[in-house]
């Protein structure tokens, strides 16, 4: 999936790619931002046991470089990080089928795209203006959507359809949930803030909720998001969803915006 010159895959079978996502992380989490001591990663790869039951994906450059990635947590042997991490949850929020449950972890993204003073870990801050962080004119409309974040949740809601997973959850600062949510991607908290490589607070997600209200709120927004998924996997939003998408898709090509 290609979106304004980046490019979106999974990386679980291309082993290289796979650690190129690992370094990455390393990179952020041990030296960026010192959440992790680097002393324990001798081999500059941040890998831990949740991984071997993971989809990972990168954001790659024009030059093939991992400047992005993410991972979609699965059901295992194991508890969710979250449940780990912030056990003071919500558990009637978790009461579904486990096959059906997913951890969205590991957000990184490389600070050559993250170039504002105030684009934080993830280079998102700073596509809000405000008063101590205008962003000029000029540069307005190329900057309303963070690219790479936006990219890597597309392709993981597409993995999450393909695969039947219904809930998200997530342990993340409130500040990147306010910022996902002017992006349409909506989670509701579900237990106090903990400290979890910083403050982070527990956030639940049904993917259906969130297709319908992005629907009712930016139909457009929904079309791009469901754009390369297959018929039977496309959200029910309205009746006939698949056949506007289409129309959406042949529309968006022939202007060639996608």
């Amino acid at each position: 999936m290609k979106i304004q010159g980046f490019k979106f895959i999974c990386v679980d079978d291309d082993e290289e790619l796979l650690k190129e996502t690992y370094r990455l992380r390393y990179e952020i989490y041990c030296h960026e931002a010192e959440f992790l001591d680097d002393n324990q990663y001798s081999d500059g790869i941040e890998k831990d046991m949740w991984d071997d039951h993971s989809i990972h994906f990168a954001a790659l450059d024009s030059d093939n470089v991992v400047v992005g990635t993410l991972r979609l947590i699965l059901n295992s042997e194991h508890a969710f990080p979250f449940e780990v991490y912030c056990p003071n949850y919500d558990r009637s929020k978790i009461n579904f089928p486990r096959a059906q449950l997913s951890e969205i972890s590991r957000l990184a993204v490389s600070k050559k795209y993250r170039r504002r003073k105030n684009d934080g870990l993830y280079g998102m801050n700073s596509y809000h203006s405000s008063a101590d962080n205008p962003i000029p004119k000029e540069i307005q409309e190329k900057r309303k959507r963070p690219i790479v974040v936006f990219g890597l949740y597309k392709v993981m809601y597409m993995e999450s359809k393909r695969r039947g997973i219904v809930h998200w959850y997530a342990a993340m600062e409130q500040k990147l949930n306010r910022t996902l949510r002017k992006f349409f991607f909506e989670f509701q908290a579900i237990g106090p803030e903990e400290d979890y490589y910083g403050p982070v607070t527990p956030f639940w997600a049904k993917i259906s909720n969130f297709e319908q209200s992005l629907f009712k709120e930016k139909p457009k927004a929904m079309h791009f998001l469901a754009y390369g998924l297959e018929r039977k996997f496309l959200p029910k939003c309205s009746q006939f969803f698949w056949i506007k998408n289409f129309l959406f898709i042949m529309i968006g090509k022939m202007r060639g915006k996608i």
